[in-house]
């Protein structure tokens, strides 16, 4: 279950509930579903209680940064995050998972999180803007994706699937060489953090459904014909 957030409006940090920072007034309180909202919101994280990461398990202190970033797209805003100068995160920010990846991405890289610009983001918008444009197809980012060595095969097939073409969850596997992992291979896709770079919408049901996308499928379908369209 997803922990209660609690936004400042005069400090411009959000908490989750039970921070050791002093109480706020409850006039200048602004209550959230989640960090990723009060994110999209222009709230920065907490550093003393991180509210994007698991309860209990907060970054050691030195450890890495995740810088974050909202991008808008004519299919809604997204978050960016990027470290090292590499893309680790691209969603949708209305996407129901995007907590779970800040959790997750917390976990696998041991990171901090702080809301600032990277000199990949500007990279970042501009090939998404070509892409929207229908000038671009192919996407040349420096890109890091921690995951387990399958997640990892799954998430690099998807790169090979050209634009404008589509693949079965069952072909997708073969091409990995795990052609009884059909399942696996439909999660590996769901926990993919670098939507429309790495192209999990090109995957579709063997009976050439729409499933599957944590976007919604309203924009699965339309990426789809952007690209079918260039």
């Amino acid at each position: 279950m997803t922990q209660p957030i609690i936004a400042v409006r005069t400090t411009g940090i959000f908490c989750r509930q039970g921070c050791p920072a002093r109480a706020p007034k409850p006039e200048n309180v602004v209550p959230y579903a989640s960090g990723a909202e009060a994110l999209l919101a222009g709230f920065r994280p907490c550093k003393r209680c991180h509210p994007l990461h698991e309860e209990g398990h907060p970054p050691r202190r030195g450890a890495p940064v995740v810088r974050l970033t909202r991008i808008d797209t004519p299919l809604g805003p997204m978050f960016a995050g990027a470290s090292e100068g590499r893309l680790v995160l691209l969603e949708f920010a209305d996407r129901r998972m995007v907590p779970t990846q800040f959790k997750r991405l917390a976990r696998l890289l041991a990171c901090a999180f702080e809301v600032a610009e990277d000199p990949v983001f500007a990279k970042v918008r501009r090939q998404l803007g070509e892409f929207f444009a229908g000038t671009r197809r192919d996407f040349d980012l420096p890109l890091h994706t921690p995951g387990t060595a399958f997640q990892r095969a799954a998430w690099d097939a998807l790169r090979t699937i050209p634009p404008g073409s589509t693949r079965s969850y069952a072909q997708q596997a073969a091409a990995i060489g795990r052609p009884e992992a059909v399942r696996a291979v439909a999660r590996a896709n769901g926990d993919n953090r670098i939507a429309i770079v790495i192209p999990c919408h090109r995957v579709i049901g063997s009976d050439g459904s729409l499933t599957g996308y944590g976007g919604g499928l309203w924009r699965k379908e339309e990426l789809l014909q952007r690209e079918a369209a260039v």
